[in-house]
């Protein structure tokens, strides 16, 4: 019965949306905006038609940015003052009665160069807008185009934008694309949107139509083999994920290449920086991310006020699923689980109902990490085809409209039969999380066979979680394991498990199933560990040349500026042992510390000799290549980098963030070409009043391309040192009191939720 009222609800949810579809263009206001990029000036000139909502008050306010002077021919614009943004100003029109339509038109720079951006692990360049002879972006903040106050639209518009560009350049948006009559081109997006983006500059354009998807790809140099690879991918996601969830919701999804390094996620395409779409993991990890984003945060929107729950169930789905197709999704799931327990601390923890965005690995490890887990640990509670069903409901009745965890707790629960009320609380109001340890596993005779007596309990200072906690049990005389699951509603519980074998070893969570704080032993040696400690010391390397100490000096000079944690950096002649509190860096093949750093390595994967060093049976070259290695000395968190030619040290700088979870990475290093387009502007000429219309087409601009050489590093290692001393895994104590160790019985094989 509650499966039929379920679906008598999604029909009548469904039924009204698509209805609502081809009403789209009444409810929310529509721009047809005609547009000329004088990239060259830094300046746009627009004309903007606004039809807005029957019923829509006479008197709106809109912003735009200050450097834009609003005009109109048929309706009084008026100027309030500067918005909440630096740059923003506010206006309002006043609309003639029985008027819904009106024309804006402005003209003006919008150029804020690139600025850097701190965060804990890495820093970042970002522009709220930025016309430049490189290329153009805009989005919703840049105010480019007038933002309507109205309530009843809660943001959300449609639009038809008509772009005039210099020769060669090529301008992107969201939506279906078609040709203008004058020559340029046109975007048109029916359906709600937060905001307009213009992407804009010299492309190299890539096709593929296949099984109904249109794939694109625009890099700023050719090359057809890249292009190829990411507009296959493009079409095997998108693929999976309709199968998965539903129609894709747009007429396209491009990859474009972005003038600085960047990893946006826009409605039907991603701005990518170019060193980001050629590693070699992007295709396979970000790649899909954005693509799924298509369906959550740019479909389905995320009601910020109640929490972005768009990011974890992306990662899950995107992320996670990739690597729990290969076969890989605990290794996953324990890197994830690692990232908390290294950037999360108390001070830093927050509910997701309250996370909004990534500002720091700290939000990274909770908005993302911890609502990732959630929704494995949901799944591991539903059947996988009521799972899914559950997301397909989602996806359907709230396409273009805001939804929050409680709408996703109510279908879950529904598609279900459970109540997934208190669940859905405990993980998304509470913070913290639960730390487990394993008290004791004994054995008893019951005549008929074994039984199992497992304690485990909650050692975290805060109030206990409710839990189901996988147990794996190895039996004698049986390869694999005995699976079951332990119901924890308080701090401590108790389980008497009956089994056909004598039990020899118990693993608790053995998958990383649980979101939980993870205990030191169960976390190999990670370069998060560095990361994110709230205090780190560099240490130099005195004996090395004198252009690897600048390159070394400059690298942690950067940190210095860069990092939030307090960082101190100091010369390996100026002391005499490794600090002990916060983490450290140690650089260069000839640190002093690097044999003390080297003696703390497990011998059987690492072992130095006079080559370098081997990592896990591969002989990383000490006069060729670079390396970077994470080991705990005591209790500090140690890691150690070195490279054989200082021009590979800020390649590998750059790289090293994309490498947090690993214990240790190797990269050899490459002579490449490096192309970039240069954009000449047209002659100037004498300049009549005012801009030129933006339907006559910009001429007299070349392009060149500039021709440089670089290194280029490649990564030939990578890995994670295994782990020997977890507290969650204990060898069975017999009946005749004996210990016999050994090792995990194989666990059962999980199917991916898609392929």
């Amino acid at each position: 019965m509650k499966q039929l009222l379920f679906t008598l609800v999604f029909v009548l949810f469904a039924t009204n949306s698509h209805a609502a579809s081809g009403s789209y263009l009444q409810q929310f206001p529509h721009h047809q905006l005609f547009v000329t990029l004088l990239p060259e000036q830094h300046a746009l000139k627009v004309e903007d038609q606004v039809t807005v909502p029957r019923g829509s008050p006479r008197v709106i306010n809109f912003t735009l940015h200050s450097g834009l002077n609003p005009t109109s021919i048929d309706a009084e614009i008026k100027l309030i003052g500067k918005a909440d943004e630096p740059f923003i100003t506010q206006y309002s029109v006043e609309l003639e009665q029985g008027r819904d339509t009106f024309m804006i038109s402005y003209e003006g720079k919008i150029f804020h160069p690139l600025q850097q951006e701190i965060r804990e692990t890495r820093s970042f360049e970002i522009t709220p807008g930025i016309i430049s002879e490189e290329g153009v972006v805009l989005n919703e903040e840049s105010g480019w185009y007038p933002r309507l106050e109205l309530p009843q639209s809660k943001g959300k518009l449609n639009f038809t934008l008509d772009v005039e560009v210099p020769r060669h350049w090529r301008a992107i948006s969201q939506g279906s694309q078609r040709e203008a009559k004058h020559g340029g081109v046109t975007w048109q997006e029916r359906t709600p949107q937060n905001g307009i983006h213009l992407i804009a500059g010299y492309f190299k354009q890539y096709d593929l139509s296949k099984d109904g998807v249109q794939a694109v790809v625009y890099l700023r140099t050719e090359d057809m083999a890249m292009a190829r690879s990411y507009l296959d991918a493009a079409v095997r996601y998108i693929n999976m994920y309709q199968k998965l969830i539903g129609p894709y919701p747009y007429a396209k999804f491009a990859l474009v290449e972005n003038f600085w390094e960047s990893g946006f996620g826009m409605p039907s395409f991603t701005l990518l920086g170019s060193q980001v779409i050629r590693l070699p993991f992007i295709i396979n990890s970000s790649y899909p991310h954005e693509i799924l984003h298509n369906w959550w945060g740019n479909s389905v929107y995320v009601d910020y006020r109640k929490g972005n729950w768009s990011e974890g169930l992306t990662a899950y789905l995107a992320d996670h699923l990739i690597q729990e197709q290969k076969g890989v999704g605990a290794n996953y799931r324990r890197a994830t689980l690692q990232k908390y327990a290294n950037f999360v601390s108390t001070g830093r923890d927050f509910p997701l109902t309250k996370f909004t965005s990534r500002n720091s690995a700290s939000s990274e490890a909770v908005g993302y990490g911890k609502a990732m887990m959630m929704f494995h640990m949901l799944r591991r509670q539903v059947e996988d085809d009521r799972y899914t069903l559950a997301l397909q409901k989602f996806y359907s009745i709230y396409q273009f409209t805001e939804a929050s965890y409680a709408d996703l707790e109510s279908l879950f629960s529904q598609a279900s039969g459970k109540n997934f009320k208190p669940f859905f609380a405990q993980w998304t109001q509470r913070t913290g999380a639960p730390q487990l340890r394993l008290v004791s596993a004994q054995q008893e005779d019951d005549g008929d066979g074994y039984e199992l007596i497992v304690k485990i309990e909650q050692i975290q200072p805060d109030a206990a979680f409710e839990l189901e906690v996988p147990i794996a049990v190895t039996l004698a005389g049986d390869s694999n394991a005995f699976t079951t699951v332990i119901s924890m509603k308080d701090k401590k519980a108790e389980a008497h498990i009956p089994l056909k074998a004598k039990p020899l070893r118990v693993d608790v969570d053995p998958e990383y199933d649980l979101f939980r704080r993870l205990d030191d032993g169960e976390m190999p040696a990670a370069f998060s560990q560095v990361m994110g400690a709230e205090a780190l010391t560099v240490v130099l390397p005195s004996k090395a040349s004198e252009t690897l100490r600048k390159q070394y000096l400059n690298l942690a000079q950067a940190w210095q500026r860069e990092l939030s944690h307090t960082t101190q950096v100091k010369w390996d002649d100026e002391i005499d042992q490794l600090p002990t509190e916060g983490a450290v860096w140690l650089l260069g093949w000839e640190n002093k510390f690097q044999g003390l750093f080297q003696s703390s390595l497990n011998p059987t994967v690492a072992q130095s000799n006079r080559l370098g060093i081997v990592l896990e049976g591969k002989q990383i070259m000490r006069g060729t290549d670079a390396l970077a290695l994470a080991s705990q000395i005591g209790k500090t968190p140690v890691a150690w980098l070195a490279v054989a030619d200082a021009e590979m040290l800020p390649a590998l700088a750059k790289k090293l963030p994309h490498y947090a979870k690993y214990s240790y990475t190797a990269f050899n290093g490459e002579e490449v070409e490096v192309r970039t387009p240069i954009y000449t502007p047209p002659p100037k000429q004498p300049k009549p009043p005012g801009f030129p219309s933006p339907r006559r087409r910009s001429s007299g601009a070349t392009f060149e391309e500039l021709v440089t050489r670089s290194i280029e590093i490649n990564n030939i290692a990578k890995g994670v040192w295994p782990v020997t001393n977890s507290p969650l895994v204990m060898s069975v104590r017999q009946l005749d009191g004996r210990v016999k160790n050994v090792g995990q019985g194989k666990l059962p094989e999980r199917s991916a939720l898609a392929r």
